[in-house]
């Protein structure tokens, strides 16, 4: 299901979920989408829920173990995805690298919570947020709050990896995707 809220419906709903955005420069890219949440966003998809629970209702790449729906689930599972399938490495600092995409796992003590997915061209963080808007925001620490704890590991790649993981692709057919819906739907973004 897609929603095009306004974005003071928008910020009504998300400010109090993440308070951080209040006080910080964030816009919406995308529409409220229930098809895909912050995992799938990261990994340049956008037809599916990722996450590692046994459970139909939810991707995970086969060849990677899955845990009991519900559970916790490690950091390093979604590393270890991001590196076999995606070809990003850990990396120390969140730093904007021209001619690098990185990610940023978020955990809190029990576990992995959200992945946001640093802008191709320019500083600022893609993240979907559950399956509400996909948004643009300046620094990981915006949408630090109790569900997402914060950002705890990094992970880069170089655009040529992306470009044959097909990822840039992808990222790009979405860009413009979303540039379209901003621009043919009567959709309230201020």
């Amino acid at each position: 299901m897609i929603l095009f809220r306004s974005a003071a419906e928008a910020r009504s709903q998300l400010h109090p979920a993440f308070p951080n955005l209040s006080n910080a420069r964030w816009s919406i890219r995308s529409p409220f989408d229930t098809g895909y949440q912050c995992i799938a966003w990261a990994a340049c998809r956008t037809d599916r829920v990722w996450w590692p629970w046994d459970h139909p209702n939810f991707y995970w790449p086969p060849e990677f173990g899955r845990h009991p729906v519900n559970s916790a689930v490690p950091v390093e599972d979604f590393v270890q995805v991001f590196e076999q399938k995606f070809g990003y490495r850990t990396c120390t600092s969140a730093d904007f690298e021209f001619g690098y995409q990185k990610v940023a796992i978020y955990s809190d003590a029990l576990g992995a919570t959200h992945m946001a997915r640093q802008r191709l061209l320019s500083p600022g963080w893609l993240s979907k947020l559950g399956i509400q808007e996909d948004i643009v925001h300046g620094e990981l620490d915006d949408i630090n709050c109790v569900t997402y704890g914060s950002a705890s590991h990094y992970m880069k790649r170089s655009w040529w990896t992306a470009l044959c993981k097909l990822c840039l692709f992808r990222g790009v057919w979405e860009s413009i995707k979303f540039g379209l819906y901003r621009t043919v739907v009567r959709w309230d973004l201020k």
